[in-house]
């Protein structure tokens, strides 16, 4: 009977053995083998790349101590940001719990009864027909589940993965955070300078009016002149009207990442214009980006984790030992639990087998087969996401410098013909239309240059977050 006994243990022992090893196998990271590229195909094509600069904070490349200030305020007051903060908190006291079940845990107590029972049926002479006993029990109950297959070991390392994987959300989410702080205030900059450049405008079609309207009443200017002269007045006006907009918008949106209750007022140390920007670092390789992302990170641990709880949940199906008892103390009289005489102790162990439960444990385990595939599926898909987003943005670093000398060129030369355009209209040699044409161009152009500008910003911002670069030290 032994012999027979200690074959099935073994047995069972022998596939656990095998189930597990194949479940745990992390070793092999899926996009290795998934075609990864070595090196990004956008460097082919880009000349807006530095071989030599190398930032270990991305945000030291604005050289902004008020912008710095700003993320470091965002860090510690955004309302979302420290809720997920105490959500990955509690994650972690999840991974305590999980680890706990590995060893024993044990209770300390006292109890007491009291009983009265009756003697009816008993023919005692002058015999009492009840009586009463009381019982005091105290001493400390150790229980303890042996793992002996590696069940809790495994929902343990489970627990500790996703801790671990929340933490990169939570870096993940400090790293987004900052860029869109940044892009708020560079948005808010170039909406300043915007509305700047609305209101030179105005004040150049309110000349304008002026000196045509008079002419018009003096008999020198038409009335198709006056109404374009007025319409072209009104139009930059509802133009300025509108960068008004964008901007008390803007800046309650800033108000808001720094948690702050939103008022709209501009009471934070901008700067007058945009910052010139250097050329790109040299960006790190894709295998290098695959140990910087949080995102990617926390995307890997979570697919560890299910493996884990595949292998925890296929051992469910083998039997589970436990032992509980300890010492304590026995008494009639609550007195004498501390005399050495009335101590007591009780050891007991126990092993459950599942016969039948309905086909819960084997439901539990094609449930968890789906979600270690969802999650491999799921890592693939931010592996995509983050490649995509490289390329995409190292790309747009060539295309917007490109951009942006152009419209400079085009800027000065807009600006240049609508003094010249002026000049003729005044002396008659031009009409009236096409010299409001030109001012409105030069204006136009000039506004392209500064969104260009800020484009060029946020698309630097969205590839330094791409590429998984800390933004800032984490203290100040």
């Amino acid at each position: 009977m032994k012999r027979i006994l200690s074959t099935h243990i073994f047995f069972l022992s022998s596939l656990l053995w095998h189930g597990c090893v194949h479940t745990r196998d992390n070793r092999l990271d899926p996009l290795l083998d998934s075609g990864m590229p070595k090196q990004w195909v956008a460097l082919d094509l880009n000349n807006s790349l530095s071989q030599d600069q190398k930032l270990t904070y991305w945000m030291d490349s604005f050289e902004n101590e008020w912008l710095n200030e700003a993320v470091y305020t965002a860090w510690s007051t955004n309302p979302s940001l420290v809720a997920l903060a105490e959500q990955t908190l509690a994650v972690g006291e999840e991974a305590v719990i999980k680890g706990a079940s590995i060893l024993p845990q044990a209770n300390v107590g006292v109890n007491g009864s009291k009983s009265k029972r009756n003697l009816i049926g008993f023919n005692f002479p002058n015999g009492s027909t009840s009586f009463t006993s009381e019982s005091f029990t105290s001493g400390i109950n150790l229980s303890w589940e042996i793992d002996l297959w590696g069940k809790l070991r495994d929902q343990k390392n489970s627990a500790k993965k996703r801790f671990k994987g929340s933490q990169y959300d939570y870096e993940g989410a400090r790293l987004s955070l900052a860029g869109q702080v940044a892009k708020a205030w560079y948005g808010i900059v170039e909406s300043v300078q915007q509305l700047q450049l609305s209101k030179q405008m105005t004040v150049t079609f309110e000349k304008n009016q002026v000196f045509i309207a008079n002419r018009f009443a003096n008999g020198l200017a038409s009335a198709l002149e006056n109404d374009l002269a007025t319409s072209a007045l009104a139009s930059s006006q509802a133009t300025e009207t509108m960068r008004e907009r964008i901007q008390n918008t803007q800046v309650k949106e800033l108000e808001s990442f720094l948690g702050y209750f939103a008022k709209g007022s501009l009471d934070h140390n901008f700067s007058d214009s945009l910052p010139k920007l250097d050329l790109s670092p040299f960006p790190p390789t894709p295998a290098q980006v695959m140990q910087n992302r949080p995102d990617l990170l926390a995307a890997r641990l979570q697919l560890e984790a299910s493996g884990y709880d595949l292998s925890a949940a296929k051992m469910n199906l083998l039997p589970s030992i436990s032992l509980t008892g300890g010492p304590g103390s026995r008494s009639e009289e609550f007195g004498d639990l501390l005399n050495n005489r009335f101590r007591t102790w009780e050891i007991s162990g126990g092993i459950t087998q599942p016969l039948f439960n309905g086909g819960r444990i084997r439901a539990n385990i094609r449930r968890s087969q789906a979600l270690k595939k969802a999650a491999e599926a799921n890592y693939r898909a931010v592996a995509l996401r983050a490649f995509t987003e490289v390329e995409t943005l190292l790309a747009n670093e060539s295309f917007l410098q490109q951009q942006e000398e152009y419209l400079q060129i085009a800027s000065l030369a807009a600006q240049t013909a609508a003094k010249t355009s002026w000049d003729r209209y005044q002396r008659g040699v031009q009409g009236i239309f096409d010299t409001l044409d030109s001012q409105r161009r030069a204006f136009e152009a000039e506004s392209r240059l500064l969104d260009t500008r800020k484009d060029r910003i946020f698309n630097r911002i969205n590839l330094f977050l791409a590429l998984g670069m800390p933004a800032l030290p984490i203290e100040p």
